[in-house]
C-alpha cells in the first residue's frame, strides 16, 4: 500500500516537468558515451598495469574529463533533436522541442552546454580539448546542419559515429597516459574491438528509423541497404570484434562481444521488431556491465541515470523507459 501511494502519488506529475531540460541532454545516450571514454582508460591501465581490477580511485580530474565530454556531447544530442524535430514525431519518438521547449531555448542550451564542456575539458585535461572539439563540429555540426547533414548519408553517417567512438576511446586512453603514451600500434591494437561494438550498434539503431527517415529523404544506410544488410554488416562486426580481442587477450571486449553475439544472430535471421530493439540496447548493456568490474565509479553514474530517467518518462509521458524489457508482441 506504501509503495504504490509513493509510485502513483500525484505529486510526482508535478515535479517531473521541471526535469524537462534536463532530459533535453539525452542522459540515456549517456551510457554508450561513458563506456567507450572508460574502455579507453581500462585498455591504456591493462598496459600499464596488465589486468587491473576494482580501480576505485577518484581525483577531481576525472569528474572535469567526464563532465566536459558529457555536456558535449549533450550539447551535439540536442542539435540532433531540433534538426530531427519532423522525423522523430514520424518515428513516434518522445520529442520535448516545440511541444514543451521552444527551439531557440533548446540553440540556446545546446551553445551553453557546449562551451561549458569545452571549458571543463580545458580545465580537467587540457590535452583532450582539441578532440572535444572536434566531437563538436562532427556530431554537432557536419552530422546534423545543412549543408552537411551527413546523417542522412549512407556511408558517412556510419563513418561520423565510428570517428566518434574512435574519439572518445583515444580521451579515456590518453587521460591516463598522457600525450607520451600515445604509441599508435598498441593503441589501434585495443581499440579496433571496441569501435567495432560501438558502430555495429549505432548501425543497429537506424533500423527502427527507416519509415522516418524515408519520408524525410534521410538516406540512412538503413533506408539504402535495407534492415537485413545493416544488421549482417553489425553481425559481422561483432565477431571480428570478438576475433580480434580473443586473439589480443582482452577479457573485457571478447566476454561482452561473444554475449552479445547471439542477439545479433536473432535479429539477423528472425529479424523481428524486437530482435532489433535486443540488439540495440543489450550489447550496450553488457560493455557496461563487464567494465564495472574495473570502474565501479560507472556503475554509480550508471545506475543514477538509469532510475532517474525510469522516473522522469513514466511520470511525464506513462512510458517505460529505460527497459531492458522488450515485448514479444
Amino acid at each position: 500500500m506504501v509503495k504504490r501511494y509513493l509510485r502513483d502519488n500525484p505529486i510526482h506529475k508535478k515535479i517531473v516537468p521541471y526535469f524537462d531540460y534536463f532530459f533535453l541532454l539525452r542522459p540515456t545516450l549517456y551510457f554508450a558515451i561513458w563506456v567507450m571514454v572508460v574502455l579507453g582508460m581500462s585498455s591504456a591501465k591493462i598496459h600499464l598495469i596488465y589486468y587491473p581490477l576494482w580501480i576505485n580511485n577518484f581525483d577531481l580530474s576525472t569528474f572535469l574529463v567526464f563532465s566536459g565530454i558529457t555536456l558535449i556531447c549533450s550539447g551535439t544530442f540536442i542539435i540532433n533533436q531540433i534538426t530531427d524535430k519532423v522525423s522523430d514525431q514520424k518515428n513516434q519518438k518522445l520529442f520535448l522541442i516545440s511541444e514543451y521547449i521552444k527551439i531557440e531555448n533548446a540553440q540556446r542550451i545546446s551553445d551553453i552546454v557546449s562551451v561549458m564542456g569545452i571549458l571543463l575539458l580545458i580545465i580537467g585535461n587540457w590535452i583532450l580539448t582539441p578532440l572535444g572539439i572536434i566531437i563538436y563540429i562532427l556530431w554537432g555540426i557536419t552530422y546534423n546542419k545543412p549543408p552537411f547533414q551527413w546523417k542522412k548519408h549512407p556511408i558517412l553517417g556510419i563513418l561520423t559515429n565510428m570517428v566518434i567512438g574512435i574519439i572518445l576511446f583515444l580521451m579515456g586512453w590518453l587521460h591516463v597516459t598522457g600525450s607520451g603514451g600515445l604509441e599508435f600500434k598498441l593503441l589501434i591494437t585495443y581499440m579496433i574491438p571496441y569501435v567495432l561494438c560501438f558502430t555495429a550498434v549505432s548501425l543497429m539503431t537506424n533500423i527502427p528509423d527507416i519509415n522516418g527517415d524515408s519520408s524525410e529523404n534521410a538516406r540512412t544506410f538503413s533506408v539504402v541497404f535495407g534492415r537485413r544488410t545493416t544488421t549482417l554488416l553489425a553481425t559481422l562486426s561483432v565477431g571480428i570484434a570478438f576475433y580480434l580481442s580473443y586473439n589480443n587477450s582482452d577479457p573485457v571486449a571478447s566476454t561482452a562481444s561473444i554475449s552479445a553475439i547471439p542477439f545479433f544472430f536473432f535479429a539477423l535471421f528472425r529479424n523481428l521488431e524486437r530482435d532489433i530493439l535486443r540488439a540495440i540496447r543489450y550489447p550496450i548493456f553488457l560493455l557496461n556491465f563487464f567494465v564495472f568490474a574495473i570502474y565501479p565509479w560507472l556503475f554509480v553514474s550508471v545506475f543514477i541515470i538509469y532510475y532517474f530517467s525510469k522516473y522522469y518518462y513514466w511520470h511525464r509521458f506513462d512510458l517505460h523507459y529505460p527497459t531492458f524489457l522488450v515485448e514479444n508482441d
